[in-house]
């Protein structure tokens, strides 16, 4: 937590991996940090790329929360089952193996941690993000399901930290004139407002 009154977040985003040769987070990562910046109204923003292997969740994802301990972790990532944005509301002890990461490799167990834990919840507030995605013209709705896969786990992990957090899915992006899922231009515009809403949460 920086000490200097100012607050610090952490966004990211994921490389792509197997079934998402194209992963619109992170070009998202690319451009949110040009149009919001490191610094907005007494918040620092620290935009990532996470690698969609099981290993970064100890040797990447780990370590940047831990280095900076950010005051809020806001974790976008893509779902190509999803036709809306998704604010994701809740992370489960679950991690699905029949499923590939980006190195071809499948978690050890297939739960997250060895514990009693099934269940943990995002812990910024869902609503109004959602509510500022909707402002920006993008379908969004909250969602009580990250999947099993490495969204999931990250989310499960970041709340576990102690760090309130939250997970933003995305779609893939349209493929056609006829695809009704939002245009990037829309996603990002979306990401935008949920970071500024953020922000301004946070002062």
């Amino acid at each position: 937590m920086n000490t200097s009154g100012r607050k610090t977040v952490l966004v990211t985003g994921f490389s792509p991996f197997p079934g998402a040769p194209v992963n619109p987070t992170e070009r998202l990562m690319r451009r949110l940090a040009k149009r919001i910046g490191a610094h907005q109204s007494g918040v620092d923003f620290v935009f990532h790329v996470l690698p969609t292997t099981w290993a970064g969740r100890e040797d990447v994802t780990d370590r940047l929360r831990t280095t900076l301990s950010p005051d809020a972790i806001v974790h976008f990532g893509v779902d190509g089952t999803r036709r809306t944005i998704n604010i994701e509301t809740r992370a489960v002890n679950k991690a699905v193996r029949v499923r590939p990461d980006a190195l071809g490799r499948a978690p050890a167990r297939p739960e997250l941690a060895i514990s009693q834990e099934r269940a943990r919840s995002s812990t910024l507030p869902a609503r109004a993000l959602c509510d500022a995605a909707l402002a920006a013209g993008a379908p969004a709705q909250l969602s009580t399901n990250a999947g099993t896969y490495l969204c999931n786990a990250t989310l499960w992990d970041s709340i576990g930290s102690g760090i309130a957090s939250i997970f933003v899915h995305v779609p893939a992006l349209p493929k056609g004139p006829r695809d009704t899922r939002p245009a990037y231009p829309v996603i990002e515009e979306a990401a935008v407002r949920i970071l500024r809403e953020l922000a301004r949460r946070l002062r």
